[in-house]
């Protein structure tokens, strides 16, 4: 049956480094038809963070979680067969405030039937919804700080140089953001899991018209941290970028012979062993030092885990150090004896470059909401992932203009990697033999659900080296089994009211599968139909909505003058469930506004 718990205890907003009951839980399983207690475990599960090198905070407001057994399973609130808890009020997180192994205890002794469960969907009050007290609470950095205004929003730097606030589009977040995974509840047991949200790919700028934007493409994993340890380093601080070094008005360029926006990616061999991939991250601290936790110590198979620790940034050549298992365990008082990278005393070199922007030559297809993986390659090694980055979910491409002016290009190092194997007596880096040639690199792309990456492709570095890259990817791939399918309707506009702008919105599980603007203009009737969406396959259930935009109004005292927006959700209804079929059409919609 359906356990439907509210904690009894308060949440604990606190930052800490370990997961730890939050509240007492309520061990009631509702009605039954039987007297007999059923068997039940403790899960615990904190909220933890990946690194953002282009917003400031990340706010999000939780409400609920929910467990089910089968991977593929629907979300209902009336289908018994899912297990949740709802917190007693929302809870209104900074995600951003999450990394260098920092947790949010968010969901504490939650008491589950013995099994092993398959699938979580973590529950937001969206942007539109009215405003919870937890984010009235919260103030902004803005020079007149203010409360929240959203309760998902986003503070970044603007082209204008100036901190802005906009809201965070989690898309149709009545059905969850979905995780899957495999971890086993047993009698009387208790599992400590922490969920990690990695900024740097879920969260995407966008532009909607004139209108700066951003959604959540939630690309998550978690972590048992029974089976848990982490990483530990420090940089050469004295060669990152100071802030009083920084400039305070246009052109903004970025002062030189230092490096910003430093990353620190855990990477290990890829389930087809293609490549490297990114497993977790984290942000370089002011001091040059970072804690990659929580990181899996050991696989499936109980074998342990070695990662390539790849740090990147702004200005500076890519490092790697190899074959690094993490070390130390989760207690009571928190991480302990974690692995290191080096003496504190010996940091890591930083050595600054040249580097240049970069762009997709056309927009991402068959789908506008996917991602491209910049990398490079050790002669006789596999590709090491440097940077990600998600396309626009209108546009198709990289949409940045919106942002600061020294984050509005994509950049990549004019130059290879420096490379060192580990050692706890020291490291000893050399430049690698890059077999995309130095400054160059392979791209890959994807699609957010149901795609292989297309075949990688070359990006050289321009000439001269002040021009934008730009490059097309190979289109990604339907899985095998998977069928190319089809969604479209009719959206009925008899009024517009203040509305300027407007597009339909395709989404699984709140991520964006992809957009398509239309024409907003009273007493028509246009249509719209997206091609190349995953079919007949178990889980190709989705949902879309018009998202309707006001751009008619400036921000005062900015310059240039910043347009000032409101948006509007309107739902199409009926789930798209395209399990078992390929087509869906007569998803039609009426506008009166």
């Amino acid at each position: 049956m359906q356990q439907t718990k509210i904690v009894q205890a308060l949440v604990s907003i606190g930052l800490v480094g370990l997961l730890a009951a939050c509240g007492g839980g309520s061990g009631s399983s509702g009605s039954s038809t039987s007297t007999a207690t059923p068997a039940t475990g403790v899960v615990n599960m904190a909220i933890t963070d990946g690194p953002s090198d282009s917003f400031n905070h990340v706010w999000v407001t939780v409400t609920k979680i929910a467990f089910h057994t089968d991977p593929n399973a629907i979300w209902s609130a009336s289908d018994a067969t899912w297990q949740s808890t709802t917190l007693p009020s929302p809870v209104t997180i900074d995600l951003a405030a999450l990394n260098n192994g920092l947790m949010n205890n968010v969901f504490g002794k939650m008491n589950l039937p013995v099994g092993t469960y398959k699938q979580i969907r973590f529950f937001f009050d969206s942007d539109t919804d009215p405003l919870d007290s937890s984010a009235q609470a919260i103030m902004d950095n803005e020079a007149s700080p203010a409360a929240l205004q959203w309760n998902d929003q986003v503070e970044y730097v603007n082209a204008a140089g100036a901190i802005a606030e906009a809201p965070l589009e989690i898309a149709y977040p009545v059905q969850g953001v979905q995780l899957q995974g495999s971890f086993s509840v047993t009698q009387g047991g208790t599992i400590d899991l922490a969920t990690d949200f990695d900024l740097d790919k879920i969260v995407v700028p966008y532009r909607s018209g004139t209108m700066q934007a951003f959604t959540m493409k939630p690309y998550l994993s978690y972590f048992d941290l029974s089976n848990s340890g982490g990483i530990t380093g420090n940089v050469d601080a004295s060669k990152l970028c100071s802030a009083a070094s920084w400039p305070t008005s246009a052109p903004f360029t970025p002062p030189a012979g230092c490096a910003f926006n430093l990353v620190v990616h855990a990477e290990a061999v890829s389930a087809d062993g293609s490549r490297y991939q990114d497993m977790r991250s984290t942000t370089v601290k002011p001091d040059g030092t970072f804690t990659l936790a929580p990181l899996a110590v050991k696989d499936s198979s109980g074998n342990p885990i070695s990662y390539d620790i790849v740090i990147r940034g702004r200005q500076m050549q890519t490092l790697v150090v190899t074959g690094v298992k993490p070390g130390g365990t989760y207690s009571g008082t928190g991480l302990s004896s974690p692995t290191a990278l080096q003496a504190a005393a010996n940091p890591l070199p930083i050595a600054t470059v040249t580097e240049y922007g970069s762009q997709l030559a056309a927009p991402l297809s068959p789908l506008t909401s996917g991602h491209v993986i910049f990398e490079q390659t050790p002669q006789g090694g596999l590709p090491h992932e440097v940077r990600w980055a998600d396309t626009d979910p209108l546009t198709g491409k990289l949409g940045r203009q919106g942002l600061a002016p020294w984050n509005q290009e994509f950049w990549l190092a004019s130059s290879g990697l420096n490379m060192a194997a580990y050692s706890a007596g020291g490291l000893t880096f050399a430049p690698a033999t890059i077999a995309e040639g130095n400054g160059n690199y392979s791209v890959i792309a994807n699609e957010t659900v149901y795609y292989n990456f297309g075949t990688p492709v070359s990006l050289l570095t321009p000439l001269p080296i002040t021009n934008a890259a730009t490059f097309t990817p190979a289109a990604p791939t339907l899985q095998f089994g998977v069928q190319n399918g089809t969604v479209g309707g009719t959206i009925a506009i008899s009024s517009i009211g203040n509305y300027t702008e407007g597009e339909v919105v395709l989404a699984r599980f709140a991520h964006i599968i992809s957009a398509q603007p239309f024409s907003l203009t009273a007493n028509t009737t246009p249509t719209f139909s997206i091609s190349g969406v995953g079919a007949n396959v178990p889980g190709a259930y989705y949902y879309a909505y018009v998202r309707l935009d006001n751009c008619t109004g400036t921000i005062p005292g900015t310059t240039p003058t910043n347009t000032k927006c409101s948006h509007k959700i309107v739902p199409i209804n009926g789930a798209i469930d395209l399990r078992t079929t390929t087509t869906a059409t007569g998803m039609n919609v009426s506008l009166a506004l």
